[in-house]
């Protein structure tokens, strides 16, 4: 009978432990967390038990091999792996190009930077899990901001173009941008009266390529890109040119007369 009651009472303890060992012993486990390897020692407990003892306290995601429910035993290796995640941000850079547009009023070697461009941007936000440290996945959260890119944008000539001046680079990068009001005139007696003498304000021979402003707004010996125009100087004056005017010399009165005024961008070039 007393046999019975002892068969009976291991196999309950079996039952419930899942281990042979219902007796306390003595033995020696290795926990492996943090970068650290530490050698404990252990009796008849379960991992839980034997983390709780050691002082290791666990996070929510972390990772514990074998589980904690689990008996220990002589020699065991219990392995905690940290488990965290985070949002992580990543800007990527997409690089501009270049858009050309043909101006005849060029000549062909001549070009003109109109716009500068500028590289667009992605950036993303990830999250990114770890298992001690070391990222193991990661998926595109969100977009958080987007610019597209800006190409250059440059003039190109593709004609010869006769100039009384001529500039001196044949590429040159616009400084600023003006909307004016353009009209055109032509230097002799039909437009400047009888008196006419061909000379501009400044002292410069007057000619294609020559132009009034308001010296307020654009100084004398300004360099201009003007489309379907090609370069010119600011160089003269006139008594109707104020604030944003510019009047555009041509060669012929004919030329002048048939000019129609407009609005149109004048570019500052250096």
């Amino acid at each position: 009978m007393k046999r019975l009651v002892l068969g009976i009472a291991a196999a309950a303890v079996l039952m419930l432990t899942g281990s042979i060992y219902f007796t306390p012993y003595d033995g020696k486990c290795v926990i492996i967390a943090d970068n650290k390897t530490v050698q404990v020692k252990v009796k008849n407990q379960s991992v839980y038990e034997v983390l709780k003892t050691s002082g290791i306290t666990l996070e929510y995601m972390d990772i514990v091999s074998p589980s904690l429910n689990t008996r220990v035993s002589d020699g065991m290796n219990i392995n905690i792996i940290r488990v965290r995640e985070s949002l992580v941000k990543v800007r990527n850079v997409q690089s501009f190009g270049v858009r050309h547009i043909y101006e005849s009023k060029l000549n062909k070697d001549e070009t003109v930077v109109l716009e500068c461009g500028k590289p667009g941007y992605i950036e993303k936000q990830f999250k990114v899990l770890y298992h001690n440290e070391k990222e193991v996945w990661r998926k595109l959260y969100n977009i958080t901001s987007e610019q597209k890119p800006k190409d250059d944008l440059v003039a190109v000539g593709t004609g010869s173009v006769k100039r009384m001046y001529n500039m001196p680079k044949k590429k040159m990068w616009v400084t600023k941008a003006l909307t004016m009001h353009a009209t055109g005139y032509y230097p002799g007696p039909e437009d400047c009266g009888v008196y006419a003498e061909g000379v501009t304000s400044s002292g410069l021979k007057a000619g294609y390529g020559v132009v009034a402003v308001d010296k307020r707004v654009i100084p004398f010996g300004t360099k201009l890109y003007i489309p379907t125009y090609g370069f010119a100087i600011a160089a003269d004056e006139g008594s109707g040119i104020k604030d944003k005017d510019i009047d555009l010399c041509f060669e012929t009165y004919k030329e002048s007369s048939v000019y129609s005024p407009r609005y149109l961008k004048v570019y500052v070039i250096e």
